[in-house]
């Protein structure tokens, strides 16, 4: 709990009392809720982000404690402390649940807890909402695999208003819970799915970024890219990941998808599909009620962003991944056919949740797949089991998890304020923050970052091999 301690006390962004920039609004929702919500209300974006704000707002006033910048910052704090033992004991419970080995157990923990995103992000920008939507998502999860469909799917509304993936993620889940009898001789395709699946991006790909320069349009493609890179660059950044997408899945021999559409059919859930849509329908509405006409941001954009930011840079995404995650992209890789494999055969929902956690994962900002963080750990958690690690491998995890969460090198140094003031956050100092949400990186951060993820990988590698456990008979 000391290094949880540090992380939160250690600093916060220099911009608007600790708020930060996006945060300013979410500080106002925690000021002004009461009143603004029937009033001005919100946009149609950050409507859908406004959960654990107006909750404190509705605290502070039923307690009588005054909306000041700083009750509101110790108050966020205090929340994201909450939260975060509420992480820890979900997180317990669902340890025990699984039945995961000790070594499985303390791997799982420094995956989940220390990484740059717990220890560093949470704190230095308070008024966020991915925190909350993780222990949303991991709550729900866990009713869920106790058998819980109702509750699970209650708890996950409460994403409508977090981060609303968490919420879609749940649907799949439960209508699609009954695996049946899957094909046992897969066809062609279902047998080639996963060294299809690359190429499978590389279509929308590569159409959108010709519709760029067909339509003069570059200016457009520079902004998801945040730079204008060459189209060689582009090229090759598309060969890269859809050539290393193809050579992991043929490599590892991942398995072949295992449903067929008619599966799919047998395994639908039509009572509860009715109840679902009433709901998500009757929610939506009563947002739609209390938003504004103002414009923020589009979230058809969000897709763009996913297919266009991994030809930023060749594999930004794995230097993405690993900067927010530490070894959790790292492992994810090694174990993938172990993993693939345990997440798609629990039913046909997981294996929808797999190909939408795989779609996300493209995206060089880590942080967007942190609604999908917690359906990860039983799948690897079984990957793990089934290694028979011993404890070194574990040993190992903490400290390199410790270690490439950088939560202790300082982000407010000389120059960062004065730099996020400008608007400019390429400088070295502003890239402190910034190298650590994919498409902000500089050449240089990328460099440094992609180099730290195949030593990481290299070496995790190594050692995971070595902590392997003999089987029986060998």
């Amino acid at each position: 709990m000391a290094i949880f301690a540090y992380s939160f006390y250690a600093e916060q962004i220099p911009v608007n009392d600790g708020a930060g920039f996006d945060g300013v609004f979410y500080r106002e929702v925690f000021q002004n809720f009461s009143t603004d919500v029937f009033t001005v209300g919100y946009d149609r974006f950050r409507i859908q982000r406004i959960f654990p704000f107006c909750l404190m707002n509705v605290v502070y006033n039923l307690a009588g404690i005054p909306l000041t910048k700083t009750h509101m910052m110790t108050g966020m704090t205090l929340l994201h402390f909450l939260n975060l033992a509420i992480q820890i004991l979900f997180f317990f419970k669902l340890a025990k649940l699984q039945g995961w080995k000790p070594v499985t157990k303390v791997i799982l923990f420094s995956l989940f807890f220390f990484n740059f995103s717990v220890l560093k992000d949470c704190s230095f920008e308070a008024f966020q909402t991915d925190a909350f939507a993780v222990t949303i998502a991991l709550v729900s999860y866990y009713a869920f695999l106790t058998g819980r469909n109702a509750t699970a799917f209650a708890i996950s509304l409460l994403g409508l208003v977090t981060w609303p993936t968490v919420t879609y993620v749940m649907i799949p889940l439960i209508l699609f819970q009954h695996k049946g009898n899957a094909a046992s001789a897969p066809g062609p395709f279902r047998a080639k799915f996963f060294r299809l699946l690359p190429f499978a991006y590389a279509v929308p790909a590569i159409g959108l970024v010709a519709l760029s320069f067909i339509l003069h349009k570059e200016a457009n493609l520079d902004g998801l890219l945040l730079t204008s890179p060459r189209p060689s660059l582009i090229i090759f950044s598309l060969v890269a990941i859809v050539g290393c997408g193809w050579l992991l899945a043929t490599m590892q021999k991942w398995p072949p998808f295992p449903y067929t559409p008619t599966d799919f059919l047998k395994s639908f859930r039509l009572r509860p599909a009715i109840g679902i849509a009433l709901c998500i329908v009757a929610i939506s509405a009563i947002l739609r009620m209390i938003a504004n006409e103002e414009f923020f941001f589009d979230g058809k954009l969000f897709l763009y962003q996913i297919i266009a930011r991994p030809l930023k840079y060749p594999l930004i995404t794995f230097a993405g991944q690993v900067v927010y995650w530490g070894l959790l992209p790292v492992l994810l890789l090694i174990f993938a056919k172990d993993f693939v494999k345990e997440f798609m055969e629990k039913s046909p929902g997981h294996a929808l949740v797999l190909l939408i956690f795989i779609f996300f994962a493209l995206d060089s900002e880590g942080r967007h797949i942190a609604p999908l963080l917690p359906l990860l750990l039983v799948p690897l958690g079984s990957a793990l089991d089934k290694a028979d690690l011993a404890p070194k491998a574990a040993i190992f995890t903490v400290i390199a998890q410790l270690i490439l969460s950088h939560f202790y090198m300082p982000i407010n140094v000389e120059g960062f304020a004065e730099s996020l003031e400008q608007g400019n956050l390429f400088t070295p100092v502003a890239q402190r923050l910034f190298m650590n949400y994919g498409p902000w990186m500089t050449s240089t951060s990328y460099f440094y970052w992609l180099a730290i993820a195949f030593a990481a990988l290299i070496v995790t590698n190594v050692v995971f091999k070595r902590a392997k456990r003999p089987q029986s008979g060998q």
